[in-house]
């Protein structure tokens, strides 16, 4: 069963539709909250400028896959989703990581919601760094496959001589995006990170 939309979706359907107002009350809410945070934590108001937008623009991502209802406060879930990112760039860099917890910050289902946020938004990532290491035509082959076109318009497109000749291709090129990611020491961190 679907939950239904807490009363702060409206935050998230001003992000998807670019609602100026809306947005800005989102910067006035909670901005200090991450400057805050960020200062606490090894950070300076310039990383907390950073993160704010690093997060929001993972929140945009995940709520645009179209599945996503907020079924919590936005709060929480925008500070679980900063603050999991926040964690991650100390870690990536090598700095501290004394993360001084605001307790009733978030709930556990608040918590969820952002790891799917964080998750996802790290997966595209390392997704997009190996997809740019394809061959031109791998890419080409693979972005036309995302635009959903058939078999055939593909072979007609790119001048395959014929469906099984595309098929092939496919498998090959999306079986080198896959060991490309696999190799990365990100992909076994990510794992690691999001298995509990």
């Amino acid at each position: 069963m679907t939950k239904a939309p807490h009363i702060d979706q409206k935050y998230i359907d001003a992000l998807l539709n670019n609602d100026a107002s809306l947005i800005e009350e989102i910067y006035q809410q909670w901005h200090k909250d991450v400057l805050n945070f960020v200062k606490k934590n090894n950070g300076n108001e310039q990383d907390a400028d950073d993160l704010f937008q690093e997060s929001l623009m993972a929140v945009v991502r995940r709520a645009r896959k179209g599945d996503f209802v907020l079924s919590v406060p936005f709060g929480g879930y925008f500070y679980t989703v900063y603050r999991g990112k926040w964690l991650d760039r100390l870690r990536k860099s090598g700095r501290a990581q004394v993360i001084k917890e605001e307790v009733g910050r978030y709930s556990e289902e608040s918590y969820t919601l952002a790891l799917e946020t964080i998750f996802g938004d790290d997966r595209l990532k390392l997704y997009q760094k190996h997809f740019e290491q394809l061959s031109e035509n791998c890419r080409q082959l693979l972005h036309l496959t995302f635009e959903k076109l058939s078999r055939k318009q593909i072979m007609e497109r790119l001048g395959y001589a014929s469906e099984n000749s595309v098929n092939q291709r496919i498998h090959r090129c999306r079986g080198s995006l896959q060991q490309l990611i696999k190799k990365d020491p990100t992909f076994e961190t990510l794992r690691a990170s999001y298995q509990h």
